[in-house]
């Protein structure tokens, strides 16, 4: 919008109305005295007739006043912004990793096929789960490919026997058995959004009209019972409409036989309309790319974009009514030849508005564009003080965490989530993800560190968790926005003073420090690992035993733990971001403007959209300035007028 042709036009009339306002010397030359003129002006007819056109004066400077707002505003180029979810050709893709022992000498050499695949994807969200005896999911679907490299690498050093890294497969012999397939199949199968129900019956959802597919490495060597055999899981990708590409690290090792595990796999694969590789293939990541990219057959929408675009029909039809209307009254007024220089001023004014009207442009042109594609970082504190019960009504503080996170979500549609938890150590619980279902399930099994193993934290645990994530946002995305939330009670319990939260400049575009608790204080639910189904912290349970004991020398009972909000204030500082404290009931919207999270929308790459080059508002300008010498004459015809009742003056 061209808000300064608003003051423009403002200085315009008022140059106008002060020109009217000079005294016309070569109008009072003109001007000659007439005798007995009092006994004119008092006949009731004459005073009937001046109020007549006062009145008549008033309508046309009422008709003068519009038109000159409303062109000025229609040349000011009033936009709208409109909401759009342009559509988007997106998939989902779960690389699904058989663990056990059989496959340890090639797990490596999966995992290498994994990164390139990931290597070649753009914009598809990739995830990655491990099974044996039972599944574990490394991570969840995201578009975060720093992140999921990072994973991948981890993966490749465990498989190697790198020291340090054998907890890397740690809950896959859970189950009773080795190698369950097909459980582990179903598995992957569950890690999509919305996996208990086939894209027919979804209704139409976003998550559902991704297209889906499983990468599954394994060699089929079944050792033990599984709940699901291969034949069954692959069904049910069948019915998920799910391409299930299999890649077999020992391709003929034990025959090629209809009944071999090589093509028992290859027929389960091909049965969801995936394909099968042998893993040393060298069409084997080509082969699933191409595959996998010809799933692209419906449509999803993508992230919410804000396109502007100009409004000028209003301002434009009260423009062209106005100049109608001044035209009649003045015609009533000035008995005036239609041909005079004064009617094809008053004609070319209405002949502009009816032109702007008409809404003529240029090709070539653009229209701005921004999108609410922001990437959110939610960093959260787990330490044990975080059950304190002095939110709202005796309940944990992380009652109050979880529903502030699914809150901010709400409010930045189309964004990418991570949560980041920290306790002893900082842990990346969801990279970062449009998917807001894994984020409320992320979100809602939330607990605190168990209690026995709580030795001291410190509330910036998660700093070169944050700054290396942040860093890696920046580097896969330089143009999208990253916001943190921290979400904590400030209370340090290491013994020692916070190391400061240091990150690059321009890392963070905004965000907030929401603090939870009272300085009063509240309890603390042990949490002792064993689940009991209890509630004391929130939607998930606690595992809780008692309350944590206070055993500083010369206290007994029950320990508290009190807010510490000038810690928080100093996070904040260094984050630079605005603390915000938060209690239960408090509004939603209240906290969002105190948080400040900076444009919900940001320019398009290219800050624009094509469009046509728009002309109304240079047609609008010209009808402005043709109306101003009405405003001159009409002032000085109001300036001419004898006050209501009064009579001529003798000579």
């Amino acid at each position: 919008m061209f808000w300064w042709l608003l003051p423009a036009a403002a200085a315009a009339a008022g140059v106008a109305v002060w020109v009217a306002l000079r005294r016309n010397g070569g109008s009072n030359g003109r001007r000659r005295p007439v005798a007995h003129a009092d006994r004119l002006t008092a006949l009731p007819e004459y005073q009937a007739a001046l109020r007549r056109y006062r009145r008549w004066l008033v309508l046309a400077a009422t008709a003068l006043v519009l038109l000159l707002v409303s062109t000025a505003a229609a040349a000011a180029r009033p936009v709208a912004m409109d909401t759009v979810r342009p559509e988007q050709h997106n998939r989902d893709i779960m690389l699904c990793l058989d663990a056990s022992g059989s496959m340890s000498s090639a797990d490596a050499a999966v995992v290498d096929v994994f990164a390139k695949l990931a290597r070649e994807f753009d914009g598809e969200r990739i995830g990655l789960t491990i099974f044996d005896s039972s599944a574990i999911q490394v991570f969840p679907l995201t578009d975060d490919y720093a992140y999921a490299q990072e994973q991948l690498q981890g993966a490749r050093d465990a498989f190697d026997g790198k020291p340090g890294s054998s907890g890397f497969l740690d809950g896959t012999w859970s189950g009773r058995g080795s190698s369950l397939i097909g459980d582990g199949l179903a598995s992957c199968l569950n890690s999509f959004p919305g996996a208990g129900k086939s894209q027919e019956t979804t209704g139409g959802g976003t998550n559902s009209q991704r297209s889906r597919s499983v990468v599954l490495a394994t060699d089929n060597f079944l050792s033990g019972k599984p709940i699901m055999t291969l034949d069954q899981a692959a069904g049910l990708a069948r019915e998920r409409s799910v391409h299930v590409y299999a890649l077999n690290p020992a391709d003929l090792d034990y025959g090629s036989g209809s009944d071999q595990s090589g093509a028992q796999l290859r027929v389960a694969a091909e049965s969801t309309g995936g394909a099968y590789f042998a893993l040393d293939s060298p069409d084997a990541v080509a082969g699933i790319v191409t595959g996998i990219e010809q799933t692209e057959t419906t449509a999803v929408q993508g992230a919410p974009r804000a396109v502007f675009a100009d409004v000028p029909g209003l301002p434009l039809a009260a423009a062209l009514l106005s100049a109608l209307a001044l035209c009649a009254v003045l015609w009533r007024l000035q008995r005036v030849r239609l041909r005079s220089r004064t009617w094809l001023r008053r004609a070319a004014i209405v002949l502009l508005l009816l032109a702007a009207l008409l809404r003529p442009h240029l090709p070539g042109g653009t229209v701005q564009a921004a999108s609410a594609d922001l990437n959110v970082f939610f960093v959260v504190d787990t330490t044990t003080s975080m059950v304190a019960e002095d939110y709202g009504n005796g309940r944990p503080r992380l009652e109050g965490v979880r529903k502030d996170i699914m809150a901010i979500a709400e409010q930045l549609p189309g964004a990418r989530f991570s949560v980041i938890t920290f306790d002893t150590t900082a842990h990346v619980r969801m990279p970062l993800s449009t998917d807001t279902l894994a984020l409320e399930t992320i979100t809602d099994v939330l607990e605190p560190q168990v209690t026995a193993y709580a030795k001291g934290s410190s509330i910036t645990a998660a700093k070169q968790v944050l700054a290396g994530r942040l860093a890696a946002a920046r580097d896969s995305h330089p143009g999208r926005p990253r916001l943190v939330y921290y979400l904590g009670d400030g209370e340090q319990t290491s013994g020692k003073e916070p190391e400061p939260i240091k990150v690059d400049g321009g890392l963070v575009a905004g965000g907030a420090v929401l603090g939870y608790g009272t300085s009063g204080g509240g309890r603390m639910k042990e949490n002792t690992g064993a689940d009991d189904g209890g509630t004391a912290g929130g939607t998930a349970g606690t595992r809780g035993g008692g309350y944590v004991q206070d055993n500083r020398p010369g206290s007994t009972g029950d320990a508290l733990s009190m807010i510490d909000e000038g810690r928080l204030q100093a996070i904040a500082g260094q984050l630079g971001v605005p603390y915000v404290h938060r209690v239960a009931g408090a509004p939603v919207a209240d906290m969002m403007q105190q948080a400040h999270p900076g444009r919900v929308e940001r320019p398009d790459d290219d800050g624009s959209l094509a469009a046509g080059t728009e002309l109304y508002w240079i047609l609008a300008a010209g009808a402005f300035l043709l109306a101003l010498p009405e405003a001159v004459a009409l002032v000085r015809q109001f300036r001419g007028l004898p006050p209501a009742g009064r009579k001529e003056e003798r000579p």
